[in-house]
């Protein structure tokens, strides 16, 4: 009898398979695939034997392409991990378990010496050196006080913003990739299976998706009132099969015990995030506020992108990775922390986990410091940890003149022109229809050649020398000097964003009000003070239409005729005399006339070119006389041919001729 109130249930309704562990569609795809091997092989058995997990092994060895191998065959690392999938698969959907002793002997001794040998795989693995602390200051303080990369979108800045939160983000938590940006992708595929038609339209932007997993508050700390946000970190790596409160929760703080500056407070950028976004006006976890955002979605993929560029432009050879914030993050939290903490910080479950994936190979322990009992030495350690180590300031962002030339004549680079001028001459006639095919062809080719160039600059970039002696004050040779004049925002964040104050304080007021400010502006020209528009008018009192600037209408409005602008000055000449000394004021510097070529920046200029024509009288044969040296009062160098000093031009003087062949890479974005 059952007690009353209870009712019977049919056990006909339930099986007797075996549970199986949840795990996602696209991993179970994996498994799908490495099955794929024994049905599509004559030969194989299932379940496998050792003949047949060996033929497995060497057939993806041979018909598979490396990451880390560039192309070739893939490391031990990656093919162990399909190894497992295999094995997976095998469990999962014919419900045989490989026997332990053989994974083991295919593991441990067939793949690391027979296989090795026979498909001559290096010796290769993923770099383990962390993102540090010097690194976040070195790459955040070149973003906001360096770097002159025009970003995409209709507000360019703000990606600036978004990259800064997120680098924070990924620093101060240890997330994984998939942690922040992830969810973005996960909210769009199920509004595209199902809701409403409302739900479906919506535009994620890249952390208006994840306002939801915020929470800011005031609170009393330490005695003082201070703003405190908190962040769920809801997209653990298996975060479906873990209970609401083994997910972690991770706090940031408008005021720390020590001062720091604002470059490096997640607050300082998050808060105009966020205002430019009216994310304080919706409800928590109400996403529907977001069709309003300034930003736009952002995929792992496109963030990954964005990040390992970001750092070759501060002079990082090798890409810098979420996956390096997170390590450096984990290594510094098992210094001050219990196992237990650093595990929960982590998301590990597996105790054993952080040692043989995270921790660096460099020993923290100094043995003879300690071994002796005196003071351990750190900073060699954690240098030697960080990617700093391999950090070269000058680290070319474009192939030098003389290696870009080799790289034009070479036979695989110049047959893909041939084919790609070949297209666009069958282009000619053709209507839009008839013409796809063959432009998605032309794509292909132009894109195929581009890896061949970023193939060509990594190995130059690996052979680059450091010269000590440029490593000095040029910051009046980069495109940034320039380009702050015309950013009145920009100008003054490079200046405050450096500094140790905090966000009340009258300078951090004057951040907040810029970066805000900078979230949801749209600028398609920028103007410099003395050729900016008044009321939406030209200077001349003319329409600006067909206009970028006002700087070809003052001579019509000239007494004399004669008007010139000095761009570095931003000062309008209307007296020959007065132009002509200010000129040899500046000749007087010569120093700050090392580049000569002028530049456009948001379709208004913003740099005049600078001795064009008398560079070009310099190289004819007269005036070369047989000596190859540079005539810039600044630069002493001496060559062997006009070739070298014509390279040395494009290089240093940043001179390109009127006419040739445009350089490759060389757009508003890229620094010489």
């Amino acid at each position: 009898m059952l007690p009353e109130g209870f009712k019977a249930i049919k056990l006909g309704n339930h099986d007797n398979s075996e549970i199986q562990r949840s795990v996602l569609d696209r991993t179970e795809r994996e498994y799908g695939r490495a099955l794929t091997f024994v049905a599509n092989h004559e030969g194989t058995v299932s379940p496998p034997d050792i003949r047949t997990y060996k033929g497995f092994m060497g057939f993806l060895g041979r018909n598979l392409k490396g990451r880390l191998t560039k192309g070739k065959t893939p490391v031990l690392s990656a093919l162990e991990r399909m190894r497992r999938d295999l094995d997976a698969g095998l469990a999962r959907r014919r419900s045989y378990h490989v026997p332990e002793h053989v994974s083991t002997k295919i593991k441990k001794s067939w793949m690391k010496k027979d296989l090795k040998r026979v498909l001559e795989i290096p010796d290769l693995q993923m770099s383990r050196d962390g993102f540090s602390r010097n690194d976040l200051r070195i790459v955040q303080k070149h973003l906001w006080c360096q770097d002159s990369y025009e970003y995409r979108g209709v507000y360019p800045e703000r990606s600036r913003v978004e990259l800064s939160v997120s680098m924070l983000l990924y620093c101060f938590t240890s997330a994984r990739t998939g942690g922040v940006y992830e969810s973005t992708a996960r909210r769009s595929l199920a509004r595209e299976h199902g809701g409403t038609d409302v739900e479906k339209n919506i535009s994620a932007a890249i952390m208006a998706a994840c306002y939801g997993h915020f929470r800011l508050s005031i609170e009393w700390i330490g005695g003082e009132i201070m703003l405190v946000l908190n962040y769920d970190r809801d997209y653990l790596k298996g975060f479906w099969r873990k209970k609401q409160s083994e997910l972690p929760i991770h706090c940031f703080y408008e005021k720390y015990t020590e001062g720091m500056p604002l470059i490096v407070n997640l607050l300082t950028f998050f808060l105009p995030l966020a205002s430019s976004d009216k994310a304080f006006l919706f409800r928590p976890h109400d996403e529907q506020a977001i069709a309003c955002s300034t930003g736009r979605s952002r995929g792992t993929d496109a963030f990954g992108k964005i990040f390992a560029a970001l750092g070759h432009r501060a002079g990082y050879p090798d890409n810098i990775t979420v996956r390096a914030c997170r390590r450096s993050a984990l290594m510094e939290a098992d210094k001050n922390h219990s196992k237990t903490a650093r595990m929960k910080f982590g998301g590990h479950m597996n105790p054993g986990t952080f040692g043989q994936s995270y921790a660096h190979r460099v020993v923290e322990v100094d043995g003879a410091a300690s071994f002796l009992g005196i003071e351990s030495r750190r900073d060699h350690i954690e240098n030697n940890r960080s990617m700093g180590a391999r950090r070269n300031p000058q680290l070319y962002q474009s192939l030098p003149a003389k290696a870009e030339l080799e790289f034009l004549v070479r036979d695989d680079v110049a047959q893909i022109d041939i084919e790609i001028q070949s297209l666009k001459r069958q282009l000619a006639g053709l209507n839009h229809q008839n013409a796809k095919p063959i432009q998605q062809q032309r794509r292909h080719l132009e894109a195929r050649r581009q890896r061949l160039y970023l193939d060509e600059l990594a190995r130059i970039r690996r052979d680059q020398p450091r010269r000590p002696e440029l490593m000095t004050d040029n910051g009046a040779q980069t495109l940034f000097y320039y380009t702050r004049k015309v950013m009145p925002e920009r100008d003054l964040l490079a200046g405050i964003l450096p500094q140790v104050a905090e966000l009340r304080s009258p300078t951090g007021r004057m951040a907040l009000r810029a970066l805000e400010t900078i979230c949801s502006q749209m600028a398609s020209v920028c103007y410099l003070p003395s050729i900016a528009p008044i009321d939406g008018k030209c200077l001349c009192g003319g329409p600006m239409e067909g206009k970028n600037s006002s700087l070809f209408c003052l001579s019509a409005i000239s007494a004399d005729n004669f008007a010139e602008l000095c761009v570095e000055c931003d000062l309008w000449y209307n007296d020959l005399g007065k132009w002509t000394k200010h000129c040899e004021e500046h000749l007087g510097d010569s120093h700050k006339l090392l580049r000569c070529d002028p530049f456009i920046f948001r379709n208004a200029p913003v740099k005049a070119a600078s001795g064009i024509k008398h560079v070009q009288s310099h190289l004819s044969h007269k005036a070369l006389s047989g000596m190859f040296h540079c005539r810039h009062p600044a630069c002493h160098e001496d060559f062997q041919s006009v070739t070298d000093l014509e390279c040395h031009l494009h290089d240093v003087h940043c001179y390109n001729p009127p006419r040739g062949k445009k350089r490759a890479m060389h757009h508003s974005g890229t620094e010489r």
